[in-house]
């Protein structure tokens, strides 16, 4: 559930009655004096939460550590994930997909092309180096874009 609603809520109760009429009832509310709330307060301000997209960012992997990992797989591995990050690799969701079933993959249920991305470079960090510099020199020219699994596989018979 969203707390965008409260926030509004609480930015117009401490517009309209001022901050310490709002402690004071809040206070009330809790049965807390006001030393115990402002310390909860206190306290809830001083508790590092992490924010939903640094949870995501640590499920990640790292290109560092794939690089690391790989140092055979290093440049091609950054140049991909460079030109991911700026669409000119796999620019929408339907060319990951594809892309995955090109490679006999389930990509599984992922809601955008940005939270494929990890999922993506272990595919990437799984393929043999030539497949990984095809891949390269392919996306280079756009072959990875809006084709499609049918035309990429008659392009690949004709040459």
């Amino acid at each position: 559930m969203s707390t965008k609603f409260l926030d509004y809520e609480l930015a117009l109760l401490l517009a309209k009655y001022g901050r310490k009429a709002v402690v004071t009832a809040l206070s009330q509310k809790l049965n807390l004096s006001l030393e115990q709330l402002e310390a909860t307060l206190r306290d809830l301000d001083s508790e590092e939460t992490p924010s939903h997209r640094a949870t995501k960012a640590r499920n990640v992997p790292k290109i560092e550590t794939l690089v690391a990992q790989y140092p055979e797989k290093a440049e091609p591995l950054q140049v991909l994930t460079e030109r991911f990050q700026c669409e000119s690799f796999l620019p929408e969701l339907r060319d990951v997909r594809r892309f995955f079933e090109q490679y006999s993959r389930n990509l599984g249920h992922v809601k955008s092309r940005a939270a494929s991305y990890p999922k993506l470079i272990r595919l990437l960090a799984d393929l043999d180096v030539s497949e990984l510099n095809a891949v390269c020199q392919s996306s280079q020219v756009g072959q990875y874009s809006s084709l499609g699994i049918l035309s990429d596989e008659i392009l690949r018979r004709r040459k």
